[in-house]
């Protein structure tokens, strides 16, 4: 409201009073704004609304002397009085204008500028900053290159100090700053203190830090970052009795960021620019509408565009048209660290080599405002990337044609945006729906010719610069670079030799975890044979339980019916709905063997750490609700903590529900699991997995790991890892037999598996340290586990693809007598994706033949394990990183129980099960 007479004023504030009690409905405030020379005119008329700003700044326009300043100290004070005397002062707030006025001789109205950009100024000429106590007010004062005098009025942190002063004396308790981004930084720290009063309040006067700000110097589209900002010192002293500052000499002068512009273009000329394409859809238009009018043209081009549309790449390069450089994915250069910039910018560049046989070396910034940044640190960033190599090119006129607006309006901003000087013209022709931007430049094109503009190519802009191009020819290229870049553009290069690789590294892996399997379960052999007696220490077996009424009972008995000899049976009930409670309560209240805790819903891990908090024993057997153990399993599980460098020991997790295709799936792939990798990993210390469904641990170890943590899914793994990092061992008990429930339908398995996988991947990047720490559970077991169970997952219908179209191909390149089409390279291709399958074959017969009760015949269901258990697995890896990068973690997903579990247990166990 600060144009508006006195008249229309009273009417604004009569028609927001109904805008302020809608506002107070809503516990919001309504706020008006007000010049100095309207503080009398709210006296007559309508209620003021919940705040009044007034910004208590002379306006431009009434500035008429040389030596005026934007608001001397006195003028600020009679302002205050005047503005005191009629509005409440609890609703209103003083506006502290920042920046300054520049003053020219010869010029008829100052021009307003940031504080940064008055720094600046007297940088450049070499001017003193001094104060003016008597206005409030900071003075530079010099002579210019074109001998003009020049006379900079500016208030900083200094200056609001000052006023700051006056304001507290007047009694008004709302202050704001009027022109954000053009203050003095230093005013923030003063206005954070209680008491600006204080010595320390006053303190922070000293220290002037301009690093978030950016100055420009000179004229033209190019910008280069040459100096960097300094941090200015500023010395102040103030009359003992008043408190008011008396002097302040800046020394050394605070510096902004500054960026210098560079090559100027000629009067009346544009140089033309297209941003983010090329596009099928409307390059290919607005190239036409060029060559019609025979105007040149600047194309700013996305790296990855320019592989899906190389025939426009291709038509722009025919009718040379120029091209710059636009980075390769067009990321925010805020988000983005300059490394990864001057990465997609080389590529990018030989990209451009590639297809037109030039580089460019013009480079434009995406998302990058027009005449240049504002801020401090995306400036710093582009000094980085453009550093002696990239002329970074703005622009001064860009019409924002990604907005709704219609051609004649995108037509008549670029005509009001001329003023006779050269301009550099930015619109778009990809990144969305550019069908007005094309209309326009029919329009505009023959404008701009008939108002004597004329179009620049990009050399002719450059004329005092330098070449736009590095002349670079496409033979030039490593051969490496032309197969990656054909790779790009035709991604079934990359397949071809990516994938290949990738299975090759499959069988490698597969070789070595067979080898070390074998080794292992030989070692373990021997150790047995040099045994002498049983471990048997006490032991108490710690049951979490959460809505486990139908299994519950036989988890315990199967327990109880152990032969070994000294244990103790610990259930935490986790908050369960049904009858899991009172079941146990009810068999086992007059057993002292059992014992029963309660707690409020809260998870495993919290009823895991519980069961530890209660725990006397220096050993503890954690198994789930559901899991049935074998009579010998907890003695044979509890021999490896007879050394007293193991801390934990993971049994042998069978399935007991095997009744249906999936879960006979699940089991082969529970047989394969335990006895090749986690074998295998067990000789070199890296399980990963102490099954929550029966492992053995030691007391000790656990608790000086910090218990089981909620920061992961998969609380197994990470307290595993974790024992690995104290420097314990873990070991894996081949013949401590335990049966647990398997998920038996699909979407039960795929809930499972995500929990699972996104726990393992959260637990793997909370320890990653031990990769750096060269612990083997990092050096190979995290590094494997991101290799073969991340990124080969990813890989695997395309695998699968390719090894059947192989398949065809060598069938169809029979000819009767023999497969002469068929490569050399073709036969080893073949080879290394048949080799996997079979290898995994020979591996899964090993495993399912270590297992004495399992039917040879369990091998045979390896094929449709990889037509499709493997491939839901391969789903749930897709699945699972979706979830993790849009952060839409995974719960618990507690499986439904149905008492299926089936275990070759002793018949007085079974006869009690059944009995529940």
């Amino acid at each position: 409201m600060r144009r508006l007479e006195a008249q229309n004023l009273q009417k604004a504030l009569t028609h927001l009073d109904g805008v302020r009690d809608d506002f107070a409905a809503k516990s919001l405030e309504s706020c008006a704004v007000i010049a100095p020379d309207q503080i009398e005119t709210l006296s007559y008329g309508a209620a003021l609304p919940d705040r009044v700003i007034l910004p208590a700044v002379q306006n431009s326009y009434r500035l008429g002397i040389y030596e005026e300043s934007p608001a001397p100290l006195d003028w600020f004070q009679t302002v205050l009085e005047r503005a005191r005397s009629i509005i409440p002062r609890k609703k209103l707030v003083i506006g502290m204008a920042a920046g300054g006025v520049h003053w020219t001789t010869g010029a008829p109205a100052p021009e307003f500028i940031s504080y940064a950009d008055a720094m600046s100024q007297a940088d450049q000429y070499g001017a003193f900053a001094g104060y003016a106590p008597e206005k409030g007010h900071g003075l530079i004062s010099y002579m210019d290159a074109r001998g003009e005098r020049n006379m900079i009025w500016y208030l900083d942190a200094v200056s609001h100090y000052s006023q700051l002063l006056s304001i507290a004396e007047a009694g008004i308790d709302g202050v704001a700053i009027w022109g954000l981004g053009q203050e003095d930084p230093s005013i923030w720290p003063l206005l954070a203190k209680e008491d600006i009063l204080s010595d320390s309040a006053f303190d922070t006067l000293r220290d002037i830090d301009l690093n978030s700000f950016v100055s420009y110097r000179g004229t033209g589209p190019f910008l280069r970052f040459a100096q960097k900002e300094v941090l200015g010192r500023r010395h102040v002293t103030r009359d003992a009795e008043t408190l008011m500052v008396t002097d302040a000499v800046t020394d050394p002068l605070p510096l902004p960021v500054i960026a210098d512009r560079y090559g100027t273009l000629p009067e009346k000329s544009i140089l033309l620019t297209f941003d983010d394409g090329p596009a099928q859809d409307h390059t290919q238009d607005i190239l036409d509408i060029l060559n019609d009018a025979e105007v040149p043209a600047t194309f700013f081009m996305v790296g990855n565009q320019m592989f899906e549309q190389k025939n426009v790449v291709d038509a722009l390069a025919r009718s040379e048209f120029d091209f710059g450089l636009h980075t390769f994915s067009h990321p925010r250069l805020d988000r983005a660290s300059p490394a990864r910039v001057q990465v997609e910018l080389a590529l990018q560049s030989r990209i451009f080599s590639w297809l037109t046989g030039q580089t460019p070396v013009v480079f434009r910034a995406p998302y990058m405002r027009g005449p240049g940044p504002l801020e401090g640190d995306l400036a710093r960033r582009l000094k980085t990337i453009i550093d002696q190599r990239y002329h970074l090119l703005g622009a001064g006129i860009v019409p924002p044609d990604w907005r709704s607006l219609t051609p004649k309006q995108l037509v008549d901003y670029t005509l009001d945006a001329l003023d006779g000087s050269g301009q550099v013209l930015l619109l778009h022709d990809g990144g969305g729906a550019r069908s007005n931007t094309i209309s326009a430049l029919r329009l505009l094109i023959p404008e701009l010719k008939a108002r004597g503009y004329q179009f620049l190519t990009l050399k002719e802009a450059m004329a005092g610069v330098g070449s736009p191009y590095e002349t670079r020819q496409a033979a030039s290229l490593e051969p490496f670079e032309a197969l990656a870049f054909t790779g790009f553009g035709n991604s079934a290069t990359w397949v071809a030799f990516l994938v290949p690789f990738a299975v090759l590294l499959g069988v490698i892996r597969a070789l070595v975890l067979f080898v070390m399997a074998i080794r292992s379960r030989r070692a373990d052999r021997a150790d047995l044979r040099h045994r002498t007696g049983d471990f048997s220490a006490p032991v108490t077996v710690v049951i979490p339980a959460y809505n486990e009424e139908k299994s519950i009972l036989k988890t315990i008995y199967s327990v109880l019916e152990s032969d070994y000899p000294n244990l103790s049976v610990l259930v935490v009930d986790d908050g369960s709905t049904d009858d899991t409670h009172e079941l146990v309560t009810k068999t086992y209240k007059d057993n002292p063997n059992v014992q029963i805790l309660r707690q409020p819903n809260g998870g495993k891990w919290k009823a895991a750490n519980l069961a530890f908090s209660h725990v006397t024993t220096d050993y503890v057997v954690a198994i789930d609700a559901d899991t049935i153990v074998a009579p010998d399993a907890i003695r044979r599980l509890m021999q490896p903590l007879r050394n007293p460098q193991v801390g934990a020991v993971a049994g042998k997790i069978m399935v007991g529900n095997s009744n249906n295709l999936l879960t006979k799936l699940e089991k082969l792939e529970y047989t394969v699991a335990q006895n090749i990798d986690r074998r295998a990993y067990e000789t070199i210390n890296a399980i990963m997995v102490v099954p929550g469904a029966f492992g053995a641990w030691r007391t000790e170890a656990v608790r000086k790991c910090g218990y089981y943590s909620s920061q992961t899914l998969a609380e197994d793994t990470d307290l595993t890892i974790s024992l690995l990092e104290q420097g314990y061992e873990v070991r894996a008990a081949e013949r401590a037999y335990a049966y647990t429930e398997a998920p038996a339908s699909v979407g039960t398995l795929m809930k499972q598996r995500m929990r699972w996988s996104i726990g393992i991947l959260q637990s793997a990047w909370k320890h990653r340290s031990t990769i750096r720490k060269g612990h083997a559970v990092g050096l190979v077991g995290l590094t494997d586990l991101v290799i073969f169970g991340v990124i080969m997952p990813l890989l695997g219908p395309i695998i699968d693809l390719l090894l059947v179209l192989m398949l065809v191909r060598f069938v169809s390149s029979f000819d009767g007598t023999t497969f002469d089409a068929f490569t050399v390279r073709d036969y080893a291709v073949l080879s290394i994706f048949l080799a996997l399958p079979l290898l995994e074959m020979i591996m899964a017969d090993y495993a399912v033949r270590s297992e004495p009760t399992m039917p040879r015949s369990m091998v045979l269901l390896l094929l449709l394990n990889r037509l499709i258990y493997r491939q839901l697995l391969i789903i749930n890896v897709y699945r699972s990183l979706w979830r993790i990068l849009t952060g839409r973690l995974t719960g618990w997903h507690k499986l439904r129980r149905f008492g299926s579990v089936q275990a070759p247990v002793r018949p007085t166990v079974a006869a009690r099960a059944r009995l529940s």
